[in-house]
């Protein structure tokens, strides 16, 4: 909701109509609601019924040129409502079908991501059916500090960072409620960076900025990703220029690898000694005035506005 919130708010009107979309839980198609009457207190939109929206008729087109997804987790980023547009023949920001769906999937590509040589942190994945046959099998298995976190879900939900035997319990019965299969994955310590991706065929990196977590939040977690008291953002990342060349070049190859279009933003954790590790592939990154995407475009030398004109062009593009 505040992705779509400040995205509408910062499209050029003198460009684009508006026209503000909101999928509930139940899957019903809203075009108005408590959030899209407050997008329509702030700026201008269009008026439309659903039927507007989604052709209904043999040949019949959709009065919509674009659709700017500022949708996040399953459902919005999986490649599930991108398989619908691509039926619907209207065209979308951000990635396709096969990249959201392998994105999504932090265990398919981590191992896509190994065949290219990059670096990522050693991980089993634990299914929840196998695991309440045999739950102490499976615990024995976990040695040291790991990072339990769910398999196919986003914002950092449901993640847990321990070494102690009872947290790991509590960490797994919490991943559990987000996804039906969960990653244990080695606790790799070092700093948090990120790189966004900007293009289709011919992506470029942007500046890489580093995530620094505060006041209780140890890591890059929900409240750190959204709420500003919770993290400081550096952008340009104070790193090595070798260093951040190659977190940028690691991106691009990931972006590519996984046939990303749009805009992507990829995690990593740095070591001391400088060794790279991949940690996941965003292909819908979060869009609010707080989020990483935006302070490294606008580091770059966009504002939000141009940001969004080239995320528009991008989607309108036919290769």
């Amino acid at each position: 909701m505040r992705t779509g919130e400040t995205v509408a708010s910062y499209l050029n009107p003198k460009k684009y109509d508006v026209i503000p979309v909101e999928i509930s839980k139940a899957g019903k198609w809203l075009t108005s609601s408590p959030v899209i009457k407050q997008i329509a207190s702030k700026i201008k939109t269009q008026k439309v019924s659903t039927s507007d929206l989604v052709p209904v008729e043999k040949d019949e087109k959709a009065k919509v040129d674009v659709a700017l997804l500022a949708l996040h987790g399953p459902g919005g980023e999986d490649g599930t409502i991108q398989g619908m547009l691509e039926l619907l023949k209207i065209p979308y920001t951000c990635s396709g079908v096969l990249a959201s769906a392998l994105a999504m999937d932090k265990d398919k590509t981590k191992r896509l991501v190994a065949l290219e040589g990059i670096l990522v942190a050693p991980h089993f994945i634990l299914r929840k059916s196998e695991y309440n046959k045999n739950p102490g099998r499976f615990l024995a298995k976990i040695k040291g500090k790991v990072v339990i976190k769910p398999n196919r879900i986003g914002s950092s939900l449901g993640v847990t960072i321990t070494d102690k035997k009872e947290k790991i319990k509590n960490g797994i019965k919490d991943a559990f409620i987000h996804d039906e299969e969960i990653m244990i994955e080695a606790y790799i310590s070092g700093r948090e960076l990120t790189v966004p991706v900007l293009g289709n065929r011919d992506p470029k990196a942007m500046p890489v900025v580093e995530i620094i977590p505060k006041r209780g939040s140890k890591f890059f977690d929900f409240r750190a990703k959204y709420d500003p008291l919770f993290c400081d953002e550096i952008v340009p990342a104070e790193i090595p220029k070798n260093l951040a060349n190659k977190l940028q070049e690691i991106s691009v190859i990931v972006h590519k690898l996984l046939d990303c279009r749009g805009v992507t933003r990829s995690d990593f954790i740095v070591t001391k000694t400088h060794q790279i590790y991949f940690l996941e592939i965003n292909t819908i990154p979060g869009m609010t005035a707080n989020s990483l995407v935006p302070k490294s475009a606008l580091a770059a030398g966009m504002s939000y506005s141009q940001f969004l004109d080239k995320l528009i062009q991008l989607a309108r593009q036919k290769d």
